[in-house]
């Protein structure tokens, strides 16, 4: 077959020749990138073109649009405290960050805490499971500071009123640190994955675009 493209054509140019002698129609490339216009089907492709590393599958289609279209803004600001609170805030709306400075004592430098509240008035312990934790660790690592470590507490607070000096006092009577295990039970690296190595899932659970 004669070709008008040069001998260093790219193989995507060569792939757009072919396409337009089949006859392709091409019109709905231009709406690929656009989360509003993409197909469903296609949306854990463009999801995995811009990097998210907080994607669910399990998410419905509006969720799905919404985090594809919040992705660049969210990559403009990935690495502050800011990135690390929207997170938080996508998980529960109590999920707090504290930062090295702010705890009492004062933590390791380039430290912080996400504190999971519990206890009246708190996140239900039947929010946090261990799957939940892992994720808001996993989203949590993706989006801080590479510098930063952080622990991950879910802590009973106490609250007693001092009715004298007209003052409350807080304290911590229980406290637990979840941390992520890892999963050696086959080669992930076969598997599509988000930036952060968390394979992407179908809708039933099996992984998505297996390459083994």
């Amino acid at each position: 077959m004669t070709s008008l493209l040069p001998p260093n054509a790219t193989s995507a140019e060569r792939a757009l020749e072919l396409a337009m002698r089949a006859g392709i129609d091409l019109s709905a490339v231009g709406t690929l990138w656009n989360p509003a216009t993409c197909p469903a089907d296609v949306l854990p492709f463009l999801a995995w073109g811009l990097a998210i590393s907080h994607w669910d599958p399990n998410w419905n289609e509006a969720q799905k649009r919404a985090a594809i279209a919040e992705a660049i803004p969210f990559h403009q600001i990935k690495g502050t405290r800011a990135a690390v609170e929207e997170i938080l805030a996508r998980f529960h709306p109590l999920l707090s960050l504290v930062e090295w400075w702010q705890a009492n004592p004062r933590r390791e430098p380039h430290t912080f805490e996400v504190r999971a509240p519990a206890g009246p008035g708190g996140i239900d312990a039947s929010f946090l499971t261990t799957q939940t934790a892992e994720a808001i660790i996993r989203d949590v690592a993706a989006a801080k500071p590479l510098r930063s470590h952080f622990d991950f507490v879910f802590a009973l607070e106490a609250q007693a009123t001092l009715w004298i000096a007209g003052g409350v006092m807080a304290g911590t009577v229980h406290r637990a640190d979840y941390a992520a295990a890892l999963d050696e039970s086959r080669d992930w690296d076969a598997l599509l994955q988000t930036q952060d190595g968390a394979p992407i899932t179908n809708p039933d659970g099996s992984f998505f675009l297996e390459t083994e």
